[in-house]
């Protein structure tokens, strides 16, 4: 049975990353446990950069339109691992495509360059990808599973890309922008009920995974104790991070209790 429920939440970091990345949230197809998730970021602090991850998260969002859009004129089957797939495959060639474009316009070709991860979950199946920076976890019956293998290095804060060893480096062979053609890291699940999703902006050290466990554990371990999930991501944010407001963006989506919807009025209200 796919999940009928899911409750998100978004957290900001301070006034010096937003400044330097944004992120979206939005439900295309008006679905019940449905999501589109995208959070992108300039990785160092120049003009070019910040204008890249505008360019990237519109135009991966109209990506996501376009996607939902064929699929739904062709009628083809939602929820399954390659439609889930197949939108953020279109999302990131799109993003990818305009920004590497727009630089080249402008003989800034190379220079315009951000990062960008993206989270989709439909039909009860979760998908993600990223380029870049950035960070997607799965809590489930009391375990931790990272989506993505940690680059070397530690955590990185936006704007210090050019800061870090070489060999952190050469773990970040491309962003968005920065090459006609962009390797994509990608990776799927069948989504239960109860499971938690993080996404971050950066990479994670071992510390903030260890807090992050900490803090999910306690949340549900209670079965008597109710789950409010509309400051979750903020309160996860401040219990495993000395800095918080480094943070450019995290996103928090707990699925289920399962829930009935009703879509349609029968019969008419007396006023």
């Amino acid at each position: 049975m796919h999940p009928t429920r899911l409750d998100c939440s978004v957290f900001r970091g301070g006034s010096a990353a937003t400044e330097l990345s944004s992120f979206v949230a939005l439900n295309p197809l008006l679905r019940p446990a449905q999501m589109v998730f995208a959070g992108s970021a300039a990785i160092k602090e120049s003009v070019g950069s910040q204008v890249a991850y505008r360019l990237a998260l519109d135009y991966f969002v109209s990506g996501v339109e376009r996607h939902y859009g064929s699929a739904a004129a062709a009628g083809l089957a939602l929820g399954t691992e390659d439609g889930v797939a197949a939108v953020l495959e279109e999302a990131f060639r799109s993003a990818n495509s305009s920004v590497y474009t727009f630089g080249h316009k402008l003989a800034a070709g190379g220079k315009m360059a951000a990062s960008l991860l993206g989270v989709v979950i439909e039909g009860g199946r979760l998908a993600t990808a990223r380029v870049g920076f950035g960070s997607v976890y799965l809590f489930r019956s009391g375990e931790l599973f990272p989506f993505f293998e940690a680059p070397e290095g530690g955590e990185s804060k936006v704007g210090d890309a050019q800061e870090q060893p070489d060999e952190y480096q050469s773990r970040l062979k491309a962003f968005i922008g920065a090459n006609a053609m962009v390797d994509v890291e990608l990776a799927s699940v069948v989504l239960q009920p109860e499971d938690i999703v993080c996404a971050f902006s950066r990479p994670l050290t071992t510390l903030n995974e260890t807090l992050m466990f900490e803090f999910l554990d306690a949340l549900t371990i209670d079965a008597q104790r109710p789950r409010s999930n509309a400051d979750i991501a903020e309160r996860l944010c401040y219990e495993a991070f000395t800095e918080p407001d480094t943070l450019s963006y995290a996103m928090v989506a707990c699925v289920g209790p399962q829930a009935a919807f009703c879509s349609q009025v029968v019969g008419e209200q007396e006023q």
